[in-house]
């Protein structure tokens, strides 16, 4: 039988017609029924003394099944509640015990037992006032309640750090009880947190001499031991504790929070299969609370409910840190809602401590969000499903094509999508990446996959039509709506893309046709008004665009890009009065808040941005900081960077300073608040915020980033690449070695940039750029067959490069190599507008012997860039071998 189903007791069930509390004054003999009770109810004594709660709530529902009017099993179920950590339930019935005794009267000590359950219920829920409010509420108290109540009392301030006000409840209780060790132990804690260590070993002493063998007494020198880092000493004393606290048979939350500790401290002494032995014990149950929070958090988040889900979980952690399972679907959710950095600090010490390949991923898809592609591909590398699983795969995939490996991503996402052919949101993601490419052909293809098996998927048929119009086939793309309109002449989305079409071709008037057609389809959907909205924009129609945003507003007042293009059509202070309105309206909606503020930091309106952010930044609970902290960031940062384009630079660093201020840990709004610094020259301030930005973000490139920009803008080029050195050790990307490259050119250390260009390809060999940039270094060294070794390890990947094309065929073609001109014609068909290619093509086949081939081409190079002497020279040595000795001479008289 399940531990939650021996505990759900139906107080509500039971009438409480009589009270008895002692032994009955009736001197006949007792009942059968009678004597079964007690049995029942000393067996259930029995059971929570030896920590068999389970047989112990049996028993007590046994009592009350003969006896319901008695109040002592009721007192034994709620007890053993609290023993297993689940405060919650526990305060819930001792209510109802509470108001069934009420209406019938009872003792003052039977409500002083109700009181001190309480406060217990409400010290483990830190409701340290709630705690304090039902102790005062005693009523002549007998000397182990009030021995009970001061203990308590005691616990309650301790938590709240009031140390004078803990000392005196704990000293009271030792002076009513001077064998308590719980009053000794209080005592020491008490001196400990304030800083006196001689007497918080004297009062462990005396505890010690008390009874040297008490489970709280082990506890509290496992956790000073602890403290001090005295890991062997610590895990001795918790394995000690552990004897009694571990006794029970259902996993308490005392027993959980012990072994956490445990696992913490094995850790640090290096004993990592010891560790994992508890926390195999530790996965396998949860107490009471834990339990049935994250049960909770399970059902809200199955529901949608993300923000509960997350309050559950929150609940969970504040109890158990180390709570895996929590931290993991807590992250999932961070994830999802946008708020990466959160989801990156719920994941990252599981993913270092723990062999959790979920806890793996998430993070993985995390560092993708913010941009860190080489720390996901580091983690899901040593994952060791990592070539059978298609969602490893594809976020590994994600990772090589974020760090430009396109050769590479392609290969690991075309892996995943034929072991998982139904992932079409990966397949669409993949397609779009690919119409970025500008490989609409194959982007096509896949989005057509996807149509096949979902002939409805508006995602995929809108993809489809981007290709065409990204690959220039209008027409195609005209067709492809054209069709798709007459099949769903009510979807929307078809409207609007059709309406798109017609707008780019110039005919608003078709587009207004479409838009206003899809208008009638919908009262709640504002696209048809952004788009309208849009299109009186692009005509200077501002009347008519405002509007039709303000349309849009009103079915949906969160609609961001609506509110932007009021913005655009209407004043700074008609936009103010009209957001102001509209947030009174809908106070839920935060689009409208966000634009206030951001109205508020442009006019340098501090207190009023001062008030926004306030409601805007306003927690969700005590642990839980506001769900749109990141939103609000990005506003005081936003407004900042363009106040410092257009050289407002002491306003802007005044709104930095602010945001420092309400986002003291965020990252990105320290570096910006450095930037305006070194904006302002104020070197030694931005560098002082470089360096608290280091301490509190250490493995983060950024601050060092940050500063080497700032050296190269000032031509400090050997300081910006010892920084950019210092920031590729903390994130080995593509990106930061091209950058540390260029310092280094830059500074004349081209041997030096040689060999990290070197190690960048050996460490991402299928990066495009940092293989061009190699096989340009071994050319400017004069190192030919090493640059058309790189050139054409380039053309391998990318047959299309025109860069490495061109330079290949003048490489080529300076070695006497016949391949020269297939490659140079090849990179003109690609790219014949460019100077540089035509000059290259154009001089080959002069060189060659067709002077009269080489003549058009060179001069198209001339007319695109007259002013290259070296274009003009060969153009000038084509005419005179062609006897053209005139227009030779009048090319070269302009020279």
């Amino acid at each position: 039988m399940k531990w939650k189903t021996l505990f759900r007791i139906t107080l509500l069930a039971v009438a409480f017609t009589s009270l008895l509390t002692g032994c009955s004054d009736d001197k006949e003999e007792m009942s059968q029924q009678e004597l079964q009770y007690l049995s029942h109810l000393d067996q259930s004594r029995f059971f929570q003394r030896q920590g068999e709660l389970k047989a112990s709530t049996l028993e007590a529902r046994s009592a009350i099944d003969l006896n319901p009017h008695k109040v002592d099993p009721y007192f034994i179920i709620i007890d053993n509640l609290i023993t297993a950590g689940d405060a919650v339930t526990a305060a819930r019935q001792v209510k109802e015990i509470d108001k069934q005794l009420q209406e019938k009267g009872t003792t003052d000590n039977i409500q002083n037992r109700i009181q001190l359950i309480l406060a217990k219920t409400f010290l483990m829920r830190q409701d340290s006032d709630a705690a304090l409010k039902a102790l005062d509420k005693l009523k002549s108290p007998d000397r182990t309640q009030q021995v009970r109540a001061d203990l308590l009392r005691g616990d309650i301030q301790l938590a709240a750090r009031n140390y004078p006000k803990a000392q005196s409840a704990y000293q009271k209780a030792l002076d009513s009880d001077a064998t308590s060790t719980l009053a000794l132990i209080g005592l020491s804690k008490v001196a400990q947190a304030q800083g006196n260590a001689d007497l918080a070993r004297q009062k462990i002493k005396q505890a010690e001499d008390v009874d040297a063998n008490d489970p709280e007494l082990w506890l509290w020198k496992a956790q000073l031991a602890q403290q001090q880092k005295q890991w062997e000493k610590s895990e001795e004393a918790y394995i000690r504790a552990l004897e009694d606290i571990g006794k029970y048979d259902i996993m308490t939350y005392r027993k959980y929070t012990t072994i956490s500790s445990l696992v913490s401290v094995l850790r640090e002494e290096g004993k990592s299969s010891e560790a994992f032995v508890y926390e195999e014990i530790l996965a396998k149950s949860a107490p009471g609370t834990i339990k049935s929070n994250f049960d909770a958090a399970q059902e809200a988040y199955r529901k949608g409910d993300l923000e509960g889900a997350a309050r559950y979980l929150n609940e969970v952690l504040k109890q158990a840190p180390n709570h895996v399972q929590s931290s993991i679907m807590l992250g999932m959710i961070r994830f999802q809602q946008g708020r990466v950095e959160e989801a990156k600090e719920l994941l990252e010490p599981i993913s270092q401590i723990q062999d959790s390949p979920a806890a793996s991923k998430l993070l993985a898809a995390t560092q993708l969000r913010l941009q860190r592609p080489e720390e996901a591909r580091k983690l899901l590398e040593n994952l060791d499903d990592k070539q059978t699983d298609p969602g490893v795969l594809a976020l590994i995939g994600i990772a090589h094509l974020a760090s430009g490996d396109d050769e590479a991503g392609r290969k690991y996402i075309e892996k995943a999508l034929e072991l998982d052919p139904d992932n079409h949101d990966l397949r669409l993601r993949y397609a779009n990446y690919l119409v970025e490419q500008g490989d609409t052909d194959t982007a096509i293809a896949q989005a057509e996959q996807v149509m096949e098996a979902q002939p409805d998927n508006d995602q995929a048929r809108q993809l489809i039509i981007n290709a065409y119009v990204r690959a220039g086939d209008t027409q195609a793309a005209e067709e492809s709506a054209s069709a798709w309109v007459k099949e769903q002449p009510d979807n929307i989305t078809a409207l609007l893309v059709s309406g798109g079409l017609a707008a780019r071709a110039g005919d608003a008037s078709q587009a207004r046709q479409y838009y206003n057609q899809a208008l009638k389809l919908s009262d709640s959907d504002p696209r048809a008004n952004n788009a309208l909205g849009g299109l009186a924009m692009s005509q200077d129609n501002t009347d008519e665009a405002s509007r039709q945003f303000k349309a849009a507003i009103a079915k949906a007042p969160d609609n961001r890009a609506a509110i932007q293009g009021l913005a655009q059509v209407t004043s700074p202070e008609q936009l103010q009065a009209y957001l102001a309105q509209v947030a009174k309206d809908h106070p839920d909606a935060v689009a409208p808040r966000l634009a206030l503020l951001e109205l508020a930091l442009r006019a340098n309106n501090i207190n009023r941005a001062d008030e926004l952010s306030a409601s805007l930044l306003e927690p969700v609970s005590e642990n839980e900081l506001s769900p749109h902290t990141g939103a609000v960031a990005n506003v005081y940062g936003s407004v900042a960077g363009n106040k410092l384009k257009t050289d407002d630079k002491q306003n802007a660093l005044a709104i930095m300073q602010r945001a420092q201020v309400l986002f003291p840990d965020n990252e990105a709004i320290a570096l910006q608040t450095a930037q305006v610094y070194f904006e302002m020259d104020n070197e030694k301030a931005a560098r002082d915020i470089l360096k608290e930005a280091r301490l509190k973000h250490p493995d983060s490139p950024q601050p060092y980033v940050v500063e080497a920009a700032h050296e190269k803008d000032k031509k400090r080029y050997g300081k910006a690449a010892d920084l950019y050195e210092l920031a590729l050790a903390k994130d080995n990307s593509p990106q930061l070695t091209l950058l540390f490259v260029e310092a280094l050119g830059e500074s004349q250390q081209e041997l030096r940039a040689i060999k990290a260009l070197e190690s960048g390809v050996e460490d991402h060999p299928g990066n495009e750029a940092l293989q061009m940039r190699l096989a340009m270094a071994y050319q400017t060294r004069g190192d030919a067959q090493k640059a058309m070794d790189a050139y054409q390890q380039v053309l391998n990947t990318s047959p299309r490069n025109v860069v490495a094309l061109n330079n290949l065929a003048w490489l080529y073609h300076e070695s006497g190599k016949q391949d020269a001109r297939q490659l140079a014609e090849k990179a003109y068909n690609l790219k014949p507008d460019s100077a540089a290619i035509a000059d290259t093509y154009g001089w080959i086949l002069f060189q060659q012997g067709d002077h009269s081939g080489s003549l058009p081409v060179l001069e198209k190079a001339y007319k695109l860039s007259p002013q290259t002497t070296e274009i003009a020279q060969h153009l000038a040595e084509a005419y005179k071998s062609t006897g053209r000795q005139d227009e030779a001479q009048k090319i070269l008289s302009k020279l």
